[in-house]
């Protein structure tokens, strides 16, 4: 049963379903209990977040999809389908274990021992040699393989490959990073905007709008509201402010919560689960590509960079109890430890000292990350369930940022995808981190993405995708098929040591791949690792052509004569539009004597320039606090 459907039911009978004893939660769920606090451990970046999530659900997917007869692989695509057992429950929930369990002990390392404890109370040995096992672990392995050069420098540990560096503090709309215990802030991932999107055909496919220039009555009416929402905040809004922005971690693990709640007050199963979180993980994934991408193009200055440089000029609005925003967030052991010390409210002060409720990101405001990522999340939901009721509620007692318990708490309330967006992108404001345009824009960027990745998603699920990932590494039938056009004698094909083409003297043969979906637009480096055998050279000719049926015409070509000897590569870099489909050609043809051809690997690459630009973050033995 598809997913809408699924969930158009569910929908239908949650009030009678409400009265049913409550059942255990999908396997799908019960990975969260790992996946959030190692996201919050090594990737609590809004980016490195988002990539690091959908890694581990689309592993699952992956390996969910082989059981299916109708959905592909997203990078798989058919490729393990009939290699994991009997398509029946226990075995999906084995495949989907050691799935993410293969990416989660590639990705958090240090918490190796405690995921094979988690594995084992599952009911699962780690090295298990099942079908299921082996089949989630390929599943891992494949999908750990496409992400690996994807554009985020993973292998760099996501420092800077473009060079970006801050622009002087003349312009009054450019970004400044900010100083944080006597250390400049580094500024997050600028390489983001070149990471490979899931369904997004570019990065700035959705680019929004220049923001408020200087000068402008926006530009001075942005300042004004920003100042006014400072002096207005209400401890609903403060309780808003610190619900949507978790300390230490990125919006994609709280989202991932909030569909957690989702699946279990509706009682999803592992079928419906798995496709939900792959969908939405991706939609979060693109739309930090998509929101990166602007920040750093518009490099748009932070509201504390702007409102300091009014000077002297006496504004009102909200203030910390006794040390910065920072300390009051960040360091327990000293939050509030001056008795005498005033407590935060809203009063009086010079524009140069006014301190936003919230720590300023490192990175530039417009759009706002938050706004973009829950607008696509929201979206997916929307289509995905058939309907907009989210009813999340969260009881807040205490307000960390001022160190005070409320006298009567704060219930937040969001009965649909949207409010919860909504709110979200609002808390940014009342943090004083983010201009209303940041929120209204990435709003709208959030929605579009999130419409496109669920086509995307679908495309899945319905079984009319094919992923190029699934040819370049599947080298055998049915991706591959011979086409022999030449006229001389025709060369024999097998496929099973690769694309093999037997030769004879003067003989030529072809291999073409099925057509691919388009890849992001962008450049690339298709490779070929190819071992010529016999006694005479033989010439091979690597291609790339349009994808329609009926077109044979080649885009792109390298040629070569190899003479016979190990295995070498031949290298064809490539152009794709994002929006054509692609096949690939392989072709061969003898000297004078009997030979043989072999095609062992096919990799694909995105070409970027790279000029090595700031680390991630701070050396621990180099960072320190101001003065000491």
């Amino acid at each position: 049963m598809r997913l809408v459907t699924r969930f158009a039911i569910v929908a239908v009978l949650i009030l009678s379903m409400q009265a049913l004893p409550a059942r255990a939660a999908s396997i799908v769920t019960e990975w969260l209990d790992q996946v959030v606090p190692d996201a919050n451990e090594v990737a609590w970046e809004p980016t490195v977040g988002a990539r690091f999530v959908a890694l581990v659900y689309t592993a699952m997917y992956d390996a969910w999809a082989a059981y299916d007869p109708v959905a592909v692989g997203s990078v798989t695509g058919s490729a393990l389908r009939g290699q994991g057992g009997t398509s029946n429950e226990a075995n999906k929930r084995e495949a989907l274990s050691h799935a993410a369990y293969a990416v989660l002990w590639t990705l958090v390392p240090q918490h190796r021992h405690a995921l094979a404890e988690w594995m084992q109370a599952l009911g699962y040995d780690p090295n298990a040699e099942t079908p299921a096992a082996q089949l989630g672990r390929r599943a891992a392995q494949a999908v750990l393989a496409a992400r690996a050069d994807d554009g985020a420098n993973a292998g760099g540990d996501f420092a800077d490959t473009t060079g970006y560096a801050p622009k002087a503090s003349g312009a009054a709309a450019v970004w400044q990073p900010i100083e944080y215990f006597g250390k400049r802030q580094l500024p997050t991932t600028p390489q983001w905007g070149r990471v490979l999107p899931f369904a997004l055909t570019r990065a700035d496919e959705f680019r929004p709008p220049p923001p408020p220039a200087p000068g402008t009555p926006e530009w001075a009416r942005q300042i004004d509201l920003l100042i006014k929402a400072s002096a207005g905040l209400t401890d609903a809004q403060k309780a808003a402010a610190e619900y949507w922005a978790p300390w230490g971690s990125s919006p994609a693990p709280h989202l991932l919560e909030a569909t957690k709640f989702f699946s279990n007050s509706h009682d999803l199963r592992l079928d419906e689960d798995v496709k939900l979180f792959f969908a939405v993980t991706n939609a979060i994934l693109d739309a930090s590509i998509a929101t990166w991408e602007g920040k750093y193009v518009y490099d748009y200055v932070r509201p504390i960079t702007a409102v300091r440089r009014l000077g002297d000029q006496r504004i009102t609005a909200w203030h910390p109890r006794s040390l910065p925003t920072a300390f009051a967030y960040s360091t327990p052991l000293t939050r509030g430890k001056d008795a005498a010390a005033a407590p935060a409210g809203v009063g009086e002060m010079p524009a140069s000292e006014w301190e936003p409720y919230l720590p300023t990101p490192s990175f530039p405001a417009y759009v706002s990350g938050h706004s973009a990522f829950t607008a696509a999340w929201a979206r997916v939901m929307e289509l995905a369930t058939g309907g907009v009721d989210l009813d999340l509620r969260a009881r807040v007692h205490h307000l960390f940022v001022e160190q005070r318990e409320l006298a009567e708490p704060v219930t937040l309330s969001y009965p649909s995808f949207a409010s919860a967006a909504e709110a979200s992108g609002m808390s940014r404001i009342w943090g004083g981190i983010h201009w209303p345009a940041d929120n209204e824009q990435g709003q709208a960027l959030g929605r579009k993405v999130g419409e496109r990745a669920w086509q995307r998603a679908q495309q899945f699920f319905l079984g009319t995708a094919c992923p190029a990932t699934a040819i370049l590494a599947a080298l055998r039938t049915p991706f591959w098929f011979a086409d022999n056009e030449a006229s001389d004698p025709a060369a024999r094909f097998a496929a099973n040591d690769g694309l093999a083409v037997d030769l004879p003297a003067g003989g030529a043969g072809l291999w073409r791949s099925g057509s691919a979906d388009a890849m992001p637009a962008g450049d690339y480096e298709l490779r070929a690792t190819i071992k010529a055998e016999g006694e005479v050279p033989a010439t091979v000719a690597l291609a790339v052509e349009a994808g329609e049926p009926s077109s044979k015409d080649n885009l792109w070509k390298a040629e070569a004569v190899l003479a016979p000897r190990p295995a070498t590569s031949l290298a064809l870099r490539w152009t794709s539009d994002g929006l054509r489909p692609f096949r690939i050609s392989i072709a061969a043809r003898a000297g004078s004597r009997n030979g043989r051809v072999i095609v062992s690997a096919l990799q694909m690459t995105r070409i970027w320039p790279v000029v090595a630009g700031s680390a991630r973050y701070y050396e621990m033995n180099s960072a320190s606090l101001a003065g000491n």
